[in-house]
Parts: structure tokens; sequence; C-alpha cells
């Protein structure tokens, strides 16, 4: 459109526009002015420019008021940025639609955007439309992985994403999850250019503001076909997770003689959200539990952990769909075979963190100890209403966070929490992105054992 014009949103570039940059703290006054429609973003001519088309209603005369409407363009919805107002002509009818662009630039390049609009004359300015999400990409002719032209000796590759992947025993895109679960893909081939599939998978978090946030982490290769993202902290609450994949006619390496495609379906954005943060914090220096739910402390639970020798593990433990109301412990799963040492215990209230038998439940037998000392085989006893406090009220994704107990870190294989407890830097060596090389570690045991030869915990 004549009189388009480019939006920069770096800072210290083309300096007439961040002169007209609205002021944050200038609240703006009511109004009635209609809102423009944003009609489409996509990834513009080069990988760091999103294209934004949008269009708006001709205004009355008497609502113009002789000022002129403008419109403005924002990633943020603090900083706002004037695209030019659309043109009209004598003849042009009000409350017809007039198609403009407004493309943004210095972006970053392979990231994920929302995209805002609003109208404003003066102070005043119209409701927010938005975000349009879209994901800054180098253009198909200058990307040797996305050629005009696709080889012809070719393998076509699919894709499948699980967003909770790590045991939950939910469906993570159908409910909300808490923020220890952690998304996979996994192909239909052995995927020999893994730095690619990376680069096509840009992952963001709509915060509840409508915010949308690049999210700091990685993808990790468990095996040559699948892949897991792990955020370097734990994922925001109440948010929406995107996986924006333009992994579609994409070269993904090699196989044989064969080029690897990416079926054209993989142009598509995953998604899955969040519920409230709740991270438990258990401290077995002062024997006891902190709950915080959105960052605030709610409940201070005291506990009993495991005793010399039978050392609950440090670390992470995630909450899945593993609950048991009643629940026999019984010393034989632990092999005790002094007589001394037999026992059989009823329980309520069983939250299971581990497959090697680490549960957060009642226990009766163990009051005088709760807050004091660690006296179990590795559980995590409470109070009967606390444990089923903790029952209730977790969901699966929800974090269980571990320290000075005295035992080892939690296992990578040991339950939804285990990938968690590998150190950033070695979960980094699993990624092409960040190692440097297309052979990654794909070994997600790391030394730790095995489920078959871990000592095992119980009440």
């Amino acid at each position: 459109m004549r009189g388009s014009v480019r939006t920069v949103v770096s800072s210290g570039v083309l300096a007439s526009v961040i002169a007209l940059l609205i002021p944050a703290q200038v609240v703006a006054e009511e109004s009635k002015l209609e809102p423009p429609s944003i009609i489409s973003v996509t990834p513009g001519a080069s990988a760091t420019v999103l294209d934004v088309v949008y269009a708006a209603k001709v205004p009355a005369p008497e609502l113009s008021g002789g000022s002129p409407i403008d419109y403005q363009i924002s990633v943020d919805t603090v900083n706002w940025y004037p695209c030019p107002a659309l043109p009209t002509t004598e003849g042009t009818v009000v409350g017809s639609l007039i198609q403009g662009t407004c493309p943004l630039s210095s972006l970053a390049p392979l990231r994920s955007y929302g995209v805002y609009m609003r109208s404003a004359q003066g102070l005043a300015s119209s409701a927010v439309v938005g975000p349009i999400v879209a994901t800054t990409q180098p253009p198909r002719d200058t990307n040797p992985a996305k050629p005009k032209k696709l080889p012809k000796n070719r393998l076509w590759v699919n894709a499948k994403f699980i967003a909770a992947s790590n045991s939950l025993g939910v469906d993570g895109s159908k409910v909300r999850v808490g923020v220890g679960v952690l998304p996979k893909i996994v192909f239909s081939k052995k995927i020999s250019d893994k730095k690619i599939v990376e680069e096509n998978l840009v992952v963001s978090a709509q915060l509840p503001s409508g915010k949308l946030v690049p999210v700091v982490g990685a993808w990790g290769w468990i095996n040559e076909t699948s892949a897991v993202f792990r955020p370097k902290k734990y994922w925001p609450g109440k948010s929406t997770i995107r996986v924006a994949s333009s992994l579609g006619r994409t070269v993904l390496g090699k196989s044989g003689s064969k080029s690897l495609i990416g079926l054209a379906r993989l142009n598509t954005t995953y998604t899955f959200q969040t519920a409230r943060s709740l991270i438990a914090k258990v401290d077995g220096k002062t024997k006891k539990m902190k709950v915080f739910v959105d960052g605030v402390k709610v409940q201070t639970f005291k506990v009993s952990l495991g005793k010399d020798e039978w050392e609950t593990r440090n670390g992470t433990k995630v909450v899945s769909t593993a609950k048991e109301v009643n629940k026999v412990y019984r010393s034989e799963s632990l092999g005790l075979t002094d007589p001394e040492d037999q026992y059989e215990l009823d329980a309520k209230w069983n939250t299971r963190l581990t497959p090697t038998g680490e549960f957060i439940h009642a226990a009766k037998w163990a009051y005088g100890r709760l807050g004091v000392y660690n006296g179990s085989h590795g559980c995590t006893n409470m109070f009967e209403d606390d444990a089923q406090w903790i029952f209730d009220e977790t969901i699966p994704g929800d974090v269980i966070f571990y320290r000075n107990t005295g035992g080892t870190i939690n296992e990578p294989w040991n339950g939804p929490g285990g990938f968690w407890n590998i150190s950033w830097n070695k979960w980094l060596q699993k990624s092409a992105s960040y190692s440097g090389s297309a052979n990654v570690n794909t070994d997600t045991n790391e030394g730790s054992g095995s489920l078959a030869d871990a000592k095992p915990a119980s009440a």
C-alpha cells in the first residue's frame, strides 16, 4: 500500500519512529474509537521481519473531529509504535474497510511474537486487538534447509507432539498441567540434522497478561527420533505454551542417499496450558514442607523423611495421576528379613513421586517425629489432614523439590521429575544447537543405574 511504513522495534534505530513512541506511563482516555483488524502476520523479507496486514473502517467526520486517527502496533502492549494512517479519498464511503501494511523489523530471528494493534486519537485509544502470533524465519529461498524445489530422492517424515511426556498420566493438550510438565516430539524416522529441527521448533509462553515471551530452554534428544523440551526454569503458571513448528517441507538431513523432508502438516503450532504454579519445597534439615502457589507461600507442613541408610532422594520430583486413598506398606518390599524390622502399615492419602516407591502419605504411627527427626524408609510422612491437602490440591505436573535429605539426587529415569535433575550444562549436551555437535548425548541414564537395581523406598 502506498504510504506503508516499516516499524522498527529495536532501541537506537530510526530516531523518528522512536521519537513518536507512546510513553507507557500515559493513561489512555476512554474512547469510542474502533480498533483496527489484524488480517495477517507472516514472516517478512528477512529473518528479522514480520509483515503485518491490517484494516480499519473509515471513521465518520464527526468522530475524527479534524484530528487524525492513528494506528499503533506493539509486541508487548507496553511500547506502542505508529503505523501510517490509512489514506482516504474524497469518495471514500464512511464505514468501508481500507487495508494497509505495517511491517515490524529489527526483531530477533527464530522467535515467536505476539502482535497487537489499536487506534489512537490524541491521548484516547481504542481497545487492543491481538495477540496474533507469528514466528520470524529466514526466507525459504535463502535457507538451504528450505529450498524452493525439494530433492526428488526423498523420504517424508511425520511427527507426533506429546504435551505431557513425562509419565503424568494425562493428555496435556486437553487439561491444564503443572509447571513441571515436559513436552516431547517424536519423529517417524531417525533424524540426522537435529539442529535444523531445533531451529524450527520455537517455544514461547503467553502469560496471564496476554504478553507473549520467549522461553529460555533447550530441546534435548533422548534417542534418534525423540526430543524433549526443558525450560531452564519451571514453566510460568496460568500460561499458554506455544511450540511453533515450521518443519513442513524442510530438509531434516539424510537417511542414506535420500533426503528427509518434513510433511507439510508439520507447519503448525502445538499448544498446551499450565495451571496455577504449585511448587512445594521440602527441607530435610528443618523437617518442613513449604507450599508456594504462584510464588506465594500458602502452607507449611511438618514432615519426617528417610532415616539413615534409607534417605529420601534430593532434587525435583513431579506429581502424576498415581495416587491412592488407601495403601498398605510392607517391609518385604524393601527386602528386610530381620524380624525386628518387619512391618505392615496402612496409610491414607498416598501421592506417588517415584517408581522406586517414594510417596507422600499420612503416617499416624510417626506423628511424634513429624518436624522433629527423620525416621521413614524414604517416604514423606505427614499428618493426615496435611497429606490429604497434598492429595486433593496437587495436579499432574506439580513440583515437589527436596533438599538437605542426606540422600542422592533423584535419578533421570526415576519418575516424572527425573529429567529436571540432569544438570543444565549436561542437558545442553543433548541439544545440537547448544553442544555444537550433530552427535548429541542421548543417554538419559547419566550413569545412575536403573529401576531394576535401584534402592527402593517405603513408609
